[in-house]
């Protein structure tokens, strides 16, 4: 029995029909005869829960070498294919668009931040401006 089944048995007792639907389905003869049982009594009910749990373990991961196996790679044969391409065959990259991240300005100059002869930005390694400064013809509403 495995940790799940362990699970599937608290969880049987709290309620045994939804054991039973996890463990074999919804629609499943075995899951009307388990509402059918818990409607006479819980414990029928609790009962046959643990029976379906128990009968229909969850499949093992592990699993037997059939016989013949042996070697490292379990006896069988591995073929690598090496595929060479001349330098004249090699196909010629595509050349890229430039892409521009952040603002554009006059010139062309993208990334970086244009102003109309205002001291102290940060690409003149001055003091930033002030709020008023930056603010300075914008209209918009600040709140």
């Amino acid at each position: 029995m495995c940790t799940s089944d362990i699970f599937l048995g608290l969880i049987a007792i709290l309620f045994p029909p939804i054991a039973v639907w996890i463990k074999r389905g919804l629609c499943t003869a075995d899951s009307l005869i388990n509402i059918a049982l818990c409607m006479l009594g819980y414990i029928p009910g609790l009962l046959h829960a643990w029976y379906i749990i128990a009968a229909y373990p969850e499949p093992s991961d592990d699993y037997d070498a059939l016989p013949g196996d042996g070697g490292e790679n379990g006896g069988h044969h591995v073929t690598y294919y090496y595929v060479n391409r001349r330098e004249d065959q090699q196909p010629k990259p595509q050349p890229q668009p430039q892409r521009g991240y952040g603002t554009t300005g006059a010139g062309g100059r993208s990334g970086e931040q244009q102003h109309d002869g205002e001291q102290g930005s940060s690409a003149g390694g001055g003091v930033p401006p002030s709020y008023e400064q930056a603010v300075r013809g914008d209209h918009k509403v600040q709140t």
